[in-house]
C-alpha cells in the first residue's frame, strides 16, 4: 500500500523495523498478555530491590549515629 509520499511502506526502513520488532516481541512474549506480564514482573523486580536499597541506606544511617 502506498502511503502520502507514494512509496511502498515496506519500502520504508523505519516500518520495517517496527513490524520486526512487533514479530519479535510476539514471538518472545506470545502476545500482549505475556508482554504485559513480563512488565509487571520486570517492576515488581525493580520495587523490591529499590526497597532493599532503602532498607540498606536507613540501616547504615542508624549505624552512624549510633
Amino acid at each position: 500500500m502506498a502511503n502520502e509520499t507514494g512509496s511502498n511502506e515496506q519500502d520504508d526502513p523505519i516500518v520495517a523495523e517496527v513490524h520486526a520488532a512487533r514479530r519479535q516481541l510476539l514471538e518472545r512474549y506470545g502476545g500482549i498478555e505475556g508482554y504485559l506480564r513480563h512488565v509487571r514482573e520486570v517492576h515488581a523486580q525493580r520495587l523490591e530491590r529499590e526497597r532493599e536499597e532503602a532498607e540498606r541506606r536507613e540501616a547504615a544511617e542508624l549505624g552512624k549515629s549510633a
